[in-house]
């Protein structure tokens, strides 16, 4: 008992376990901001931290000891375990020529202009959501969409703004996304074991997502379109080599993970039914072939399987080291000291709770927004620590920290999702004349879905629109009962 109650200690300070942090987030920043956001160095950066935070520590076997436990966490083992699956299942999904279905169904509805504007978010936030990748969203739609909506009379930069809208609405949303798995996986209950279920995270934050949608919907309806259509034997060139009627049957496995997701079902039972039903229903429909799922060349396993897991492992190691930094951060008793700091002088209500774990979400994201993914994974251990000493229940914190950082890194010039949207332009430009690469600032207030989600985050933290608490057996409620108030009371 004398063990686990025991302190990491520091020289100087038990603040002094921030500094792996801060190497590794501000190496990361300017990373950042010199648009050269690489895991890898990424990865480099954070050992490099802890290997300088070794020096600080008075024991450095516990020290050690501290980040070995952290490795071995159950947050950062059941992220790492769903981000593998997911990475499968989105793989398959790729390789299936969904973005080829979606395409077919966009010539057959005939729209130009502004309703092109509108398909173009839609699109891409149903493959988001389908996914769970952002930038494979983009990446994967930028290169068909942009050119083709170009030649439809769409205003380039609010059709831009569209497709990186699509991308953050399915980042946000979908049960499959790494923003949605990290944010409910780390925000652990107080009065049962485990963290927020992903299901019901997805089923709790719809209703913020959805009329942020709705306002987007309406505003690239109304800012969508910009010119005549140039050339309509030229858009169905381009749409024509990418359309596959065929690919929209894999929508169908994105309808059951959904349902399953948000009926409570596991996520590792969701994604894996997901997986099943793909391969089911691609293999007959000649979508896809069992060697593109996995072949052996020249002595090398390709194919979307093993694609899908080597896409996913560099992530997964970023976020084993960030889930041990912020291990020494509690075991150095710096968070408690933090949050109880916070709760002394700034954080007072529920609502304060809501602000601050906002505010805080939202700089992170706006600090790393090269990859939001790592801004999620850097911002969760504050948001669950200030959560949990506050009552708000998982839901409502990982509702509030996923609405922060789907929004600023989406759209800021520096941001990874802009400036790979950016170069999208660039390599279709070279075949397509008429696609000149736009200014990386050109999407800051056209990306509407972005900014609707932020506002009505903020509008929500505010007025309590959603704030949910978290009762004696881990239950949402609106109100504590009294005597555990009370109870509260003599805890702290």
């Amino acid at each position: 008992m004398e063990n686990e109650n025991k302190r990491l200690e520091f020289k100087g300070s038990q603040f002094m376990a921030l500094i792996p942090f801060l190497i590794f987030i501000v190496i990361t920043i300017i990373l950042s901001f010199l648009k050269a956001a690489d895991l890898n160095m990424m990865i480099g950066s954070a050992i490099l931290g802890l290997m300088v935070g070794m020096f600080f520590a008075k024991d450095k076997g516990e020290y050690w000891n501290a980040i070995i436990k952290g490795l071995g966490s159950n947050v950062g083992m059941t992220a790492v375990l769903i981000w593998l699956i997911v990475g499968i299942y989105g793989s398959i999904l790729k390789s299936g020529q969904i973005v080829e279905g979606l395409v077919w169904l966009s010539i057959q509805l005939g729209v130009r202009g502004a309703g092109f504007t509108i398909i173009a978010f839609l699109f891409s936030g149903i493959f988001a959501v389908a996914t769970g990748t952002s930038f494979g969203t983009i990446a994967a739609m930028g290169p068909v969409l942009y050119p083709a909506g170009l030649l439809l009379g769409c205003n380039p930069a609010v059709l831009g703004g569209a497709i990186l809208s699509g991308s953050a609405f399915g980042d946000n949303l979908a049960p499959v996304s790494d923003t949605t798995i990290i944010s409910a996986t780390s925000q652990e209950y107080t009065n049962k074991d485990g963290s927020a279920e992903i299901g019901g995270v997805v089923k709790s934050r719809a209703k913020y997502a959805i009329p942020a949608g709705i306002i987007a919907v309406v505003l690239f309806g109304i800012f969508g379109g910009a010119s005549s259509v140039q050339s309509t034997v030229a858009v169905e060139d381009i749409l024509t080599k990418y359309t596959n009627p065929k690919g929209l049957l894999l929508l169908i496995p994105t309808v059951i993970v959904i349902y399953l997701a948000v009926k409570g079902k596991s996520i590792f039972t969701t994604i894996t039914v997901g997986i099943i039903a793909s391969i089911i229903i691609g293999l007959p429909a000649g979508l896809f072939t069992f060697s593109d799922l996995i072949a052996i060349e020249n002595g090398a396993v390709t194919g979307a399987i093993p694609e899908g897991v080597a896409g996913m492992t560099t992530f997964c190691i970023l976020l084993m080291i960030v889930v041990a930094m912020g291990n020494l951060l509690i075991e150095s008793g710096c968070m408690e000291t933090t949050v109880d700091w916070l709760n002394e002088k700034v954080i007072k209500t529920p609502r304060d709770a809501d602000l601050s774990i906002f505010i805080l979400s939202t700089i992170f994201g706006i600090l790393i927004a090269a990859i939001n993914t790592i801004a999620n994974i850097c911002v969760s251990p504050f948001v669950n620590s200030i959560g949990k000493k506050n009552k708000l229940h998982p839901y409502r914190r990982a509702d509030v920290l996923s609405g922060a950082v789907c929004s600023f890194p989406f759209f800021v010039p520096y941001g990874g999702a802009v400036l790979l949207l950016i170069g999208a332009m660039e390599s279709v430009s070279s075949t397509y004349s008429f696609v000149t690469p736009l200014d990386p600032s050109s999407f800051f207030f056209t990306t509407f879905y972005c900014w609707a989600l932020w506002f009505i985050m903020l509008i929500a933290c505010l007025s309590g629109w959603g704030r949910v608490l978290e009762g004696k057996g881990g239950e949402m409620v609106k109100e504590l009962p009294s005597e555990y108030k009370l109870d509260m009371k003599k805890a702290n």
